[in-house]
């Protein structure tokens, strides 16, 4: 019996054993799928491809750094992009929704119809709509921004007609307020305003005219940009009602204006969840991110090397080049372009960068009565000269709240158009012509830019040209032919020493503007 017992015993044992290896199988089973399952439906909260191990860019900078600078960008002349946003209906400027909380007067607000009539940005609005922060806040605003008149395609047609090589939306500024269909911004113009997906209809008709796609991100001002709110007769504005936490922030106590207080994690991962919902949802061509980065106990690095991973993996997957552009120092040039705000550089650059400026005057990045389109010469110039250092230019148009473009705005970028029509081949794809074996050895000469593409300097003249036209420090090949873009012309020159001497201009100038020159400096290779 007691043998028997044993044996039972031992038996039992034996199979209880093995249902319960049995069991602990199926259960880690169970368990590696649910956790698979959560990993790949969780809410992008600092998660990219990278992570799991299939993709080709880590969340590292060293593995970011091996992202190359695309091709298309490094050809291209010019992207339009625009400020279009709540802040549209009242006409006072991207920091008007800060200032309106300051009775002192704030920044940037120097608008011919407040500075006619009203002390400040503050005033204006007191006057107009009513004690800003108690009768009236910023987020009164959202309603009356309806975009009727708005079409896409027509926008998109007059940036492509303008020699744009890429277009898109600023997708959200330091007010807040999302302008694509958001599952995490709870202030988005699907839902409210215009009721519209805006990134996603305009990069649909960007792409449908055959332009690469644009999206910027300046969302980490919103930290600290409705701060004068919080100041403001503190918990009784609207900017401290907990209400409203998702378009002005968490509520909290600020020592001043610009109190940069570590930002919260919750922050954090609302910035890296909008970044991540537009590149999964409309995956842009070029993301273009204003400052924060580099910033103390601002936007985690986790946050931001996750994210620019993610785009660069999701890229990979769509077979597809996109690249990253940033002001200021905030990210790494191994990985991203240099962008100056409406600043130049001095010299030719080796590698890409950029510019962003206004279309229209007085830097009126947004909507207001001031923002008339600066001259089209000015607006050209700038353009050559920074191609001819290796620039690309980036142009921000100013959208009434009904849809439409400002009619200075159209008739600049119709002209400038006409112009590109006839000048654009010496721009795109060219390089600066110093760093090009058989270019010249500066990259202008008075008021001539030179840029250089094939066999082929380009030498453009940003004064009318007149015969004879003398070209410093160009040597033709023997027998070249040269001639002015937008006439058939070829126009008879002679070398004197170091000089290329044009000795006709053809009777009839093909445009208005910067006239270019098309020379051969090298002999074709056999």
């Amino acid at each position: 019996m007691e043998l028997n017992s044993s044996l039972s015993n031992k038996s039992n044992e034996e199979t209880f054993g093995k249902k319960t290896m049995k069991s602990i199988r199926i259960f880690s089973v169970v368990i590696s799928i649910l956790l698979m399952a959560t990993l790949i439906s969780c809410n992008k909260e600092n998660q990219s491809d990278a992570d799991f191990g299939n993709a080709p860019y880590e969340s590292t900078w060293k593995s970011l750094g091996r992202h190359e600078t695309p091709q298309w960008f490094e050809n291209a002349v010019l992207g339009i992009y625009f400020h279009w946003g709540v802040y549209s209906v009242p006409a006072f400027g991207c920091w008007g929704g800060r200032n309106m909380y300051q009775p002192d007067g704030g920044t940037s607000e120097a608008w011919g119809h407040i500075e006619d009539k009203y002390a400040n940005t503050y005033d204006y609005v007191k006057q107009v709509y009513g004690e800003p922060g108690t009768e009236f806040g910023y987020k009164d605003f959202i309603p009356m921004f309806k975009a009727q008149k708005w079409n896409p395609d027509s926008w998109a047609k007059l940036f492509k007609e303008a020699g744009a090589d890429f277009a898109g939306p600023v997708a959200i500024h330091h007010d807040g307020f999302a302008m694509w269909d958001s599952e995490y911004a709870e202030y988005n113009s699907m839902d409210m305003g215009p009721r519209r997906d805006v990134v996603g209809e305009m990069l649909k008709a960007v792409r449908k005219h055959e332009m690469k796609t644009f999206a910027s991100f300046h969302y980490y001002t919103n930290w600290f940009f409705f701060n004068p709110g919080r100041m403001l007769c503190p918990y009784k504005t609207d900017v401290n009602n907990p209400r409203y936490a998702g378009l002005y922030g968490p509520v909290r106590d600020v020592k001043g204006p610009w109190h940069k207080e570590p930002f919260s994690d919750s922050f954090q991962k609302a910035w890296y969840n909008n970044v991540i919902e537009v590149i999964d949802k409309y995956s842009p061509d070029q993301l273009w991110f204003e400052i924060g980065f580099s910033d103390p106990k601002c936007i985690g690095e986790n946050y931001v090397k996750s994210a620019l991973a993610h785009h660069f993996n999701t890229a990979e997957k769509l077979g597809k080049e996109v690249v990253v552009t940033r002001k200021s120092d905030d990210l790494p040039l191994s990985c991203s372009v240099l962008d100056i705000e409406a600043g130049e550089l001095n010299e030719p650059q080796k590698d890409v960068w950029q510019t962003d400026i206004s279309l229209g005057t007085n830097h009126s990045w947004a909507y207001s009565p001031d923002a008339v389109c600066r001259p089209v010469k000015e607006i050209i110039d700038e353009i050559v000269d920074r191609k001819s250092k290796n620039g690309v230019t980036l142009l921000s148009v100013a959208p009434k709240a009904d849809g439409t473009l400002p009619p200075s705005q159209v008739e600049g970028l119709r002209k400038l158009g006409e112009w590109m029509a006839v000048n654009k081949p010496a721009l795109y794809a060219s390089k600066p012509a110093p760093f090009v074996a058989g270019g010249v050895d500066v990259a202008q000469a008075g008021s001539i830019r030179f840029t250089m593409k094939g066999n082929f300097l380009y030498a453009i003249d940003l004064a009318e040209p007149k015969a004879p036209h003398v070209i410093p420090g160009v040597k033709p090949v023997k027998d070249s032919k040269i001639t002015m873009l937008g006439s058939s012309k070829n126009l008879p020159w002679h070398q004197e020493d170091n000089k290329l001497v044009i000795e006709q201009i053809p009777d009839s100038l093909p445009c208005d503007y910067a006239w270019s020159f098309k020379i051969q400096v090298l002999q074709p290779k056999l």
